[in-house]
C-alpha cells in the first residue's frame, strides 16, 4: 500500500519560536519565586559593583533585576485577566520599561564585547 504525502495546504509547519516568545513562555510558567530570584540577585549585585567602580557588572546586574521586573509584571497581567484602571496601566508601562532597559543594556553590553574582541585594526 502506497502513502501518498499530504499537500502542502494540509501540512502544518511549526516554526522555530523567537527570543520573544520563549521568555514570555517562561515568565508566565515559571514559579514566582524565580522571578524575585532575579530581581533580588540583580540589585545588590549592581549596587556593589557600582560602588567598586565595575560599571559592565553593574550594568548586568541592572539587566538581571529588570528582566526580573519584567516577567514579575508580565506574570500578573497574564494571571489577572480583566484589567482595567490606572493599577493596570502602571504595570503594563513598567513592564515596557522594563523589558527595554534590560533588551537595551544586554544589547549594548554585547555589542560593546564584540567591539572590543575585533580590537583595533591598523589603518592602512
Amino acid at each position: 500500500m502506497t502513502v501518498l504525502p499530504k499537500p502542502a495546504d494540509q501540512r502544518i509547519e511549526r516554526s522555530e519560536p523567537t527570543l520573544g516568545a520563549e521568555l514570555t513562555h517562561f515568565a508566565r510558567t515559571a514559579v514566582p519565586s524565580r522571578l524575585y530570584k532575579l530581581l533580588q540577585f540583580g540589585i545588590p549585585f549592581a549596587l556593589d559593583f557600582g560602588v567598586h567602580g565595575y560599571w559592565h557588572a553593574a550594568a548586568w546586574g541592572v539587566a538581571i533585576s529588570s528582566l526580573g521586573a519584567w516577567g514579575l509584571a508580565d506574570r500578573w497581567l497574564f494571571t489577572t485577566p480583566g484589567l482595567q484602571g490606572r493599577k493596570a496601566s502602571l504595570v503594563r508601562y513598567a513592564r515596557v520599561v522594563c523589558g527595554a532597559l534590560a533588551a537595551g543594556l544586554a544589547g549594548a553590553l554585547l555589542i560593546e564585547l564584540f567591539l572590543r574582541l575585533l580590537g583595533n585594526a591598523p589603518i592602512s
